[in-house]
């Protein structure tokens, strides 16, 4: 079953690559041509990223898996955009949030408990990273709403799942600065900025994996 959705997930990565990624538009003068990030290599690296990060479904509930697919399905899509260009363009946001509502919606008939949690995970890492993106200066107002999705796949596995994530997903994030800061002192060329999107989207596979281990704080 879990190779059944991760295909599923696979191809709507694709297609949402392919269909939908090329018609968004970004009302900014920085902004890039979005209809070229779809050839078909990128729309190839989509599906593969989407069917291999699909595997975390062999580690968590059933039930849970709603969420994750869109999640992934949808969520794929928007940080290789956010790799290529530093951009999480809020149409493919809404695609991404818009899926994960239906989700959300099948799995409160399943338990409505871990429905709830995704709620609450999903406003509180918002409200976090919103609170983040006010004093650092550093982030962009499309990691704040990429927060919603990450906190509500997390917060529906319980408090400890969340933290998890979004201490994962501050860290990578973290370490993809340093990286990016050493890689700039050799290429003085490059911006200062650099996609933080890609690494907070990864702190929920990462609590996942750690805590389908036995690992805990």
């Amino acid at each position: 079953m879990v190779w059944v959705v991760s295909v599923a997930i696979g191809l709507v990565a694709a297609a949402v690559t392919a269909w939908v990624v090329p018609r968004v538009t970004v009302d900014d003068p920085d902004a890039p041509e979005f209809a070229g990030l779809a050839s078909p290599r990128w729309v190839a690296v989509s599906a593969v990223a989407a069917l291999a990060s699909a595997q975390i479904l062999w580690l968590v509930p059933q039930h849970t898996w709603w969420l994750w697919s869109a999640y992934l399905a949808f969520g794929v899509p928007l940080i290789l955009v956010d790799l290529r260009t530093t951009f999480l363009p809020r149409a493919l946001d809404r695609w991404l949030l818009g899926a994960m509502a239906i989700g959300l919606a099948a799995l409160a008939l399943a338990d409505l408990t871990a429905a709830a949690w995704a709620v609450a995970g999903g406003a509180a890492a918002c409200l976090f990273l919103f609170v983040a993106y006010r004093v650092s200066g550093s982030l962009g107002f499309g990691d704040v709403r990429l927060a919603a999705a990450v906190g509500a796949v997390a917060g529906q596995h319980g408090l400890m799942a969340w933290a998890v994530a979004l201490f994962a997903g501050t860290a990578l994030g973290a370490v993809h600065g340093i990286v990016h800061a050493a890689v700039r002192r050799a290429k003085p060329s490059l911006p200062a900025y650099y996609p933080y999107g890609p690494a907070l989207w990864l702190g929920p596979l990462v609590a996942a994996g750690l805590l389908a281990t036995g690992w805990s704080a």
